[in-house]
């Protein structure tokens, strides 16, 4: 009856001693890793570039840690052809926004640069709309101008 119970008790100890919490993450120490990566692929040619994307998607579907989507939002902020995807870059810095610490403030000033970029995108779409109904407007002035004189 011991023998049971003993055995029990010692699964117990050797599974409670199973679970180590993992090691806490050095902020500061990421948000310097991270920006020295951006910087690195941000002159690299655009073949590098798409490697060093592809790296951080797949750190990131294979852990969705602080660290992974840190560096995948980031290096999808960057204004480069072969990385640039700013909605989806927003929304993996959204939930770092708020978190409190380095990481959190990196993510929201890429994050707010994001949306300046989205903001000025959305003017610049505008104006070459009404510069395209002005010289719509123009054509079709000349057209009358010529019946005139016809």
């Amino acid at each position: 009856m011991k023998f049971p119970s003993l055995l029990l008790s010692l699964c117990l100890i050797l599974g409670a001693c199973s679970h180590v919490p993992p090691a806490p993450v050095d902020e500061n120490r990421l948000v310097l890793d991270t920006l020295a990566l951006a910087q690195k692929t941000a002159a690299a040619n655009a073949e590098e570039q798409k490697r060093e994307l592809a790296s951080a998607q797949q750190a990131y579907n294979r852990e969705r840690s602080l660290g992974s989507r840190l560096r995948l939002g980031v290096l999808l902020a960057l204004p480069q052809p072969a990385l640039e995807d700013k909605s989806r870059a927003l929304a993996l810095l959204e939930p770092l926004a708020g978190h409190a610490g380095p990481a959190g403030q990196l993510a929201t000033l890429v994050q707010g640069q994001l949306n300046e970029r989205l903001k000025e995108g959305r003017r610049a779409q505008q104006l070459k709309e009404q510069l395209d109904e002005l010289k719509s407007i123009e054509r079709q002035l000349i057209e009358r101008s010529r019946k005139g004189r016809q």
